[in-house]
């Protein structure tokens, strides 16, 4: 059986949609169930009209390893550019597939999602409902030099960031130079939302952070800054409640101030000699893509069929 973790269009991508699946399997795990979600997926896309050419496929614990490697082959081979996401080392067996897929001339590329130099924070930054946990980001680059030995293509994906957080010079920088160190150069830089579970994360891991900062989190965000500074409960509060995720509204920047603190990030990042996306559907399109263009559409291939397109 399966059960669908994550689904949601993330943008669109040069040529059709950009999406992102993530998957929870119960049992044995067997090839037609993969297949078959993953076709279920695009079709119901497919039916409206919708090209999805760019898939991002949501590792988000190791217990994914075996669907995740399963898609790679399925998506290549229908002319799908793929994108693992993974806060967590990638096992041998995806590292395997993604190699294979390369060799095949398939578009991939791994995304590491780092959030913050120090471990205790890029867990809490990167806590989820159901209790995965990120790996710290050294361990991560660490893996990201043995992908590009294989000529994988390797992407930073900097996020969740936030203010209070990574306006701070000691705070962001250092990741920064973690990556140049790694001698991963290109860059993706978002702001993040705040969740219930990201809150309660942050406010075990408070000692990393100053209280100046902790401050400024909670008011950039509309946070009561007691319970962000652990001197109040974080249920004592309607609709923030410890039992889960789901409990806590999700909070978000307004426009102009999550523009404005995106903007300064990227510019700190290219100070540091990282390059952004070329392409503004941040697809990777510029790095990912091993044929020409018109070789690439011609392999794209329909779950409907070849005639829908």
């Amino acid at each position: 059986m399966s059960s669908l973790r994550h689904a949601k269009t993330l943008e669109h991508a040069c040529d059709g949609e950009h999406l992102a699946v993530g998957f929870g399997f119960e049992g044995v795990l067997g090839v037609e169930q993969v297949e078959v979600a993953l076709s279920e997926l695009l079709a119901d896309r497919e039916m409206r009209g919708s090209r999805v050419p760019v898939v991002s496929l949501l590792m988000r614990g190791r217990e994914d390893a075996e669907w995740i490697e399963r898609a790679i082959g399925w998506l290549g081979l229908r002319g799908r550019r793929v994108i693992v996401r993974t806060r967590v080392v990638m096992p041998r067996s995806v590292v395997s597939a993604l190699a294979e897929a390369r060799r095949k001339g398939h578009a991939v590329v791994v995304e590491l999602e780092l959030a913050h130099h120090k471990p205790a924070i890029q867990r809490a930054l990167l806590a989820s409902a159901s209790g995965e946990q990120a790996d710290p980001v050294s361990a991560l680059l660490l893996q990201a030099q043995h992908l590009e030995t294989l000529e994988i293509p390797v992407v930073a994906r900097l996020a969740p960031l936030m203010p209070g957080i990574h306006d701070q010079a000691d705070q962001f920088t250092p990741l920064l130079r973690n990556l140049v160190g790694a001698d991963i150069r290109r860059v993706v830089v978002e702001v993040g939302q705040l969740h219930g579970r990201q809150l309660r994360e942050l406010v075990v891991a408070q000692r990393e952070l100053s209280v100046a900062s902790l401050l400024e989190l909670a008011r950039a965000y509309g946070v009561d800054p007691m319970a962000v500074l652990g001197a109040a409960s974080l249920s004592s509060r309607p609709g923030l409640r410890a039992e889960g995720e789901d409990d806590e509204p999700t909070r978000k920047l307004k426009p102009r101030r999550a523009q404005v603190f995106a903007h300064g990030l990227e510019q700190i990042a290219r100070e540091h000699g990282l390059r952004l996306p070329n392409c503004g559907c941040r697809s990777h399109c510029d790095v990912s893509r091993t044929r020409a263009a018109n070789e690439y559409a011609a392999g794209y291939e329909s779950v409907m069929g070849r005639e829908l397109f």
